[in-house]
């Protein structure tokens, strides 16, 4: 009876196990085929904001897309054998954060929205940004700097200028108390205050008592074609800029590989000479 009793307890107990074995593989099937693996594409979409670093494609003078950007993208197609059509959005917006969580704006937006593959421009790497997409590794370190008018420097009356909004975000979230107030001095002066590009920020400053809030690539290059003119009168901080793909893309991998190599084999340095980027 003993034995009996043993025996319909070892069967019950080989019952109950072989139910969960059979519910956990049913389990973790349900688990992997509600979660498939992401599916690298055969060609990459690519958005950019026209810049100093890219200069779009023009039909009515029949020129082709050139730059930084464009040569970069060249290189790592030729590594990943991912060929690629780029797109420009000039509409200079990078993107911002709904109240709703959602994202608009021509790139961050765009890959939220499964409108791209690839952000093809220095996007800043911020927090909220990560959250929402997958940086690569950085490309561009930007060091945040003033340029001034030799002749005025930096004082009381000094209308301060800027043309990126990443910029001005800098200033405005910074703790520093100097960074406060050129932001303040911004928002304070309404449009005055906005410029539309580098060169109008250097163009201004050169007419008198401004100050430009910009990045160190273009800053360098402006003080080395007016010397005496204009000078760098204050250090504001630095910002990561890179490339950037879907959030958990198989492209990341795939894409910092052949940036490393690039690195690596000092083909990107070769670009930064080439364009005059100090990075």
């Amino acid at each position: 009876m003993a034995n009996g009793h043993r025996m319909v307890l070892q069967l019950s107990v080989w019952l109950v196990l072989s139910a969960t074995l059979v519910h956990s593989q049913a389990y973790r099937s349900a688990s992997y085929q509600c979660a498939p693996t992401p599916v690298l594409p055969t060609s990459l979409r690519v958005i950019a904001i026209p810049d100093p670093f890219f200069v779009a494609a023009n039909a009515t003078t029949g020129t082709k897309n050139s730059g930084f950007l464009v040569e970069l993208l060249d290189k790592l197609q030729a590594i990943s054998g991912l060929p690629y059509t780029l797109t420009a959005r000039p509409d200079l917006n990078y993107g911002t954060q709904n109240p709703n969580g959602t994202w608009d704006g021509s790139i961050i937006g765009a890959l939220v929205n499964n409108e791209a593959d690839l952000i093809g421009a220095d996007d800043f790497n911020w927090a909220d940004r990560e959250g929402a997409v997958d940086f690569l590794i950085p490309l561009l370190s930007y060091k945040l700097q003033i340029l001034a008018n030799t002749q005025f420097g930096l004082n009381n009356a000094t209308q301060y200028l800027t043309s990126a909004p990443d910029f001005l975000r800098f200033v405005c979230t910074s703790k520093d108390s100097v960074a406060q107030a050129i932001c303040a001095n911004i928002l304070d002066s309404g449009d005055k205050g906005l410029v539309f590009d580098d060169d109008a920020g250097l163009a201004t400053v050169l007419t008198g008592n401004f100050a430009y809030l910009g990045g160190s690539p273009f800053l360098d290059s402006a003080v080395a074609q007016n010397q005496g003119k204009v000078k760098v009168a204050l250090n504001v901080g630095s910002l990561f800029a890179g490339l950037a793909v879907q959030q958990g893309s198989p492209l990341r991998e795939k894409l910092n590989i052949a940036l490393l190599q690039l690195f690596e084999s000092g083909e990107v340095q070769s670009l930064f000479t080439k364009y005059g980027i100090n990075n």
